[in-house]
């Protein structure tokens, strides 16, 4: 495995001289993108001349940690010392030698600021870790799968040999056939894995992963019986399928689930199903009105404590999946409260980043489970990238970091590093968004920290794994 991110690049004391020259060649190149239609004529050229350039080293044996990992894992170290980070731009020294690959974004368009924001994080990936040779073709595919595809045959014309790029499922599958055609392997940021193949990635967070991870962990705290909150529509669809097929990989029972409309009504509706609340309602009527006529001492005692609730009987489940975040996720477990679905009896858990502050100061979400990135490298990320361009990344550049750092990194074999063989190692690598590996059939695995929801923030209860030898289970479902 390879470790694609490293933890301290850009610290406090870095010379401003550094990050002035870091920060200039990225606006000059992003004005150059916007200002131009790249899929129409050639693409201005992204290289890592005079970069800061890292070697492979081996690891030696021991705990992780950002100084040692365990065993078969490789890091990178710098060359260079801090002092020395000043980044020139000088013209390479041979085309012929440089080996090119295809960045496909949205650079204008309604997600212009997404595409914006995830080639900010590729310029920091180039300047990590590219060597003279490397070469980046961004192109611009204007959020359309037509203009993904002008985009994709532009970066192929001008000698691309792996393409990156693009964001979206419709666009992707529109891009395939032309890397295919030219024989090169593509690597989309989308995590529609329809669009999945030999050759073509989906580097995306796949929900199965997700699942994966926090039915797994749930398992392993005593949860059995699993219920579910799902949207309707093709999405809940096939999160639903995925579910059941990973409560039943670790053991579990899946008791039920109910679907529903994004709206107030057809929510609570799905609620008070799930929740047999009109039967537990109905129970406890039944339970006072017979208790009232007994009308004894120890009946009275009983009957005052029932007159505190709203229904009586045990839930069916364990554990609820709700696919949300934000606004919706709210809504929905404020709801389950009401309805006697509560956080105290059962563990909402979910798929979606739940770590916003409006979603930690939710007091019917305290105690929840979610899946998420890794968070040291995250973070760092995010820190690191908001001091270099002074905002806050989109969770996608990161995705966008480690697919660049990636192909740097292979890129210096030349150009048979992004053959398929070379690109899907069984160790997989270490990168901003934790541990991942691309598969041959063009799943991309993600392993996952799963997190707890208090009022005081989240806390990691379970952290990633640091390889997939000591993650077995998860391989049974990821095909």
């Amino acid at each position: 495995m390879y470790f694609l991110y490293r933890f301290q690049f850009f610290k406090p004391n870095l010379p401003p001289s550094a990050v002035v020259y870091f920060k200039l060649f990225g606006v000059l190149i992003l004005m150059i993108l916007t200002a131009c239609e790249p899929h129409k004529g050639k693409s201005p050229l992204v290289s890592a001349q005079g970069a800061k350039t890292f070697i492979l080293s081996p690891s030696k044996t021991g705990t992780a940690s950002s100084s040692t990992t365990s065993a078969g894992i490789q890091s990178f170290f710098s060359r260079s010392s801090p002092e020395n980070q000043v980044v020139k731009l000088k013209p390479p020294k041979s085309i012929s030698d440089q080996v090119r690959v295809g960045l496909l974004l949205p650079l204008s368009g309604p997600n212009a600021a997404l595409g914006k924001k995830m080639m900010e994080a590729g310029l920091l990936a180039i300047f990590d870790g590219a060597n003279d040779k490397f070469v980046v073709l961004p192109r611009d595919t204007r959020g359309t799968p037509e203009g993904a595809k002008a985009a994709a045959q532009g970066a192929i014309d001008s000698g691309a040999r792996l393409l990156i790029g693009p964001v979206f499922g419709k666009a992707t599958k529109e891009v395939g056939p032309l890397a295919a055609e030219a024989s090169i392997n593509l690597i989309s940021f989308t995590n529609d894995i329809t669009v999945a193949a030999e050759g073509t990635f989906v580097f995306g967070f796949l929900p199965e992963d997700r699942l994966s991870r926090i039915v797994g962990y749930a398992a392993s705290k005593g949860v059995k019986k699993f219920a579910a909150l799902i949207p309707r529509g093709k999405f809940g669809e096939k999160i639903l399928a995925d579910y059941k097929k990973t409560v039943k990989i670790f053991g579990g029972t899946f008791v039920s689930c109910e679907r529903y409309l994004r709206n107030t009504n057809s929510i609570t509706g799905a609620i008070k199903r799930l929740g047999e609340f009109q039967t537990r309602r109905e129970a406890l009527i039944l339970k006072r009105n017979i208790l009232e006529e007994k009308n004894d001492p120890i009946s009275k005692r009983i009957l005052k404590k029932l007159q505190e609730k709203t229904v009586l009987g045990s839930l069916p489940f364990d554990a609820v999946l709700i696919p949300e975040t934000g606004k919706e996720l709210k809504t929905i477990v404020s709801l389950l409260s009401y309805y006697e679905i509560n956080s105290k009896e059962v563990k909402f858990i979910g798929i979606h980043d739940w770590s916003s502050p409006s979603l930690i100061k939710e007091p019917s979400l305290a105690g929840a489970w979610y899946a998420g990135l890794s968070p040291q490298p995250f973070s760092n990320f995010v820190r690191r990238f908001a001091s270099v361009f002074k905002k806050s990344p989109h969770q996608l550049s990161a995705l966008a970091y480690d697919a660049i750092a990636l192909s740097s990194i292979k890129a210096k074999e030349g150009a048979k590093g992004f053959i398929l063989e070379k690109l899907t190692g069984e160790n997989g690598f270490y990168g901003s968004t934790g541990l991942f590996r691309l598969r041959p059939s063009g799943t991309v695995q993600h392993m996952f920290s799963v997190m707890e929801v208090s009022p005081k923030g989240v806390e990691v209860v379970s952290p990633s794994p640091i390889s997939f030898s000591v993650s077995k289970t998860s391989e049974k479902n990821i095909k």
